[in-house]
């Protein structure tokens, strides 16, 4: 609350003329008093005269009250000690009360707690990423939105889009159908974390309809120039199960079921040929614990396999097949493999 300043400086009036005041004959000779001079100074009490500020040659303040200097010292009021009867703070625990830039009007300026605040331009520390793809074999496309944005639109089967940002936190995905009615297909919610990355990916499920997978991507970060990482991801339809192997019939992942994403493995730089099987029933089957080029051909397929791929690898990057599509749709079984 701003305190009013009182600067005024009371003038008396004018004295009469002394010599006029002793020869007019309607004046009395007598002792003239503060009255006769137009006056009117409060009597000193019994604890003395009042006390005038800033002025020690006068005691005589014209009836403005000033307070007593107290036990805490003189009152604190920043560049004039003359403070006409203002009643300023004494000094707290945590120094004079600050008055900021002009001394000559008091205001105290109140304090609030400080809240975090929305930033869409703030560092990429508080964001993570999330991409789409289209695994589902419907023969329409689909628009997402997260939360109330939308993230993607136009999307048919077998498409993944570019990365775009996301904040930390849950968050609320929608998948419609982008023509027609527009009907609502699935709505799930899924929590991400700054500075991973995340690719949805829209399935056909097992009990029918649509069915959202979170595929994160956050191992496999620390490698050495020459090497990369590979993994597998099955979302091709319930029920599926395969192997994929390489070109010398030894197997990089066995067993890959539908919604199954395979860890990463290390991948020594260099062109691969891939092929998927159904899955083998023999249990004597290893996987090789990393990729090496140059492996002998040893052995067989022990099934025939259902399609084949070539996959480049590069140093300190990482990869993921997706495999999409079945045997009897439009949606032929296919592989997609993309940078993570």
């Amino acid at each position: 609350m701003a305190v009013n300043t009182l600067n005024q400086q009371l003038t008396p009036s004018a004295a009469p003329d002394m010599k006029v005041a002793q020869t007019d004959p309607n004046v009395s000779s007598a002792h003239l008093t503060d009255a006769d001079y137009g006056l009117d100074t409060p009597a000193a009490t019994e604890e003395g005269t009042p006390a005038a500020s800033g002025n020690s040659g006068s005691n005589n303040n014209y009836g403005i009250s000033t307070p007593n200097y107290t036990e805490g010292g003189i009152p604190a009021y920043p560049g004039n000690d003359n403070n006409y009867g203002i009643n300023t703070p004494n000094y707290t625990e945590g120094g004079i009360p600050a008055y900021p830039g002009n001394n000559n009007n008091v205001t105290i300026l109140p304090s609030f707690p400080s809240f975090p605040s929305f930033c869409p331009s703030c560092p990429s520390t508080s964001y993570g990423q999330v991409r789409f793809l289209n695994a589902s074999t419907n023969n329409f496309s689909i628009n997402i939105t997260v939360d109330s944005t939308t993230y993607a639109s136009n999307i048919s089967f077998g498409t993944i889009t570019g990365y775009s940002t996301i904040s930390d936190g849950f968050h609320t995905i929608t998948v419609r159908r982008s023509t027609g009615l527009r009907a609502m297909l699935v709505q799930q919610t899924f929590p991400f974390s700054a500075n991973e990355r995340y690719t949805m990916v829209l399935v056909d499920s097992a009990q029918g309809g649509v069915n959202l997978i979170q595929v994160p991507s956050t191992s496999c970060s620390n490698i050495s120039s020459n090497i990369g990482c590979y993994r597998v991801a099955n979302m091709a339809y319930s029920g599926s199960n395969f192997d994929v192997m390489l070109y010398s019939h030894d197997a990089v992942f066995r067993n890959v079921g539908f919604e199954d994403v395979t860890a990463y493995k290390q991948a020594a730089a260099g062109s691969y040929q891939f092929y998927i099987t159904n899955a083998a029933n023999f249990t004597v089957i290893r996987e090789l614990p990393a990729l090496v080029i140059g492996a002998v051909v040893t052995g067989t397929f022990t099934s025939e396999p259902l399609v084949s791929y070539q996959v480049d690898i590069s140093g300190r990057s990482k990869y993921t097949s997706y495999l999409i599509g079945n045997t009897w749709s439009g949606s032929n079984f296919r592989v997609l493999t993309v940078e993570d």
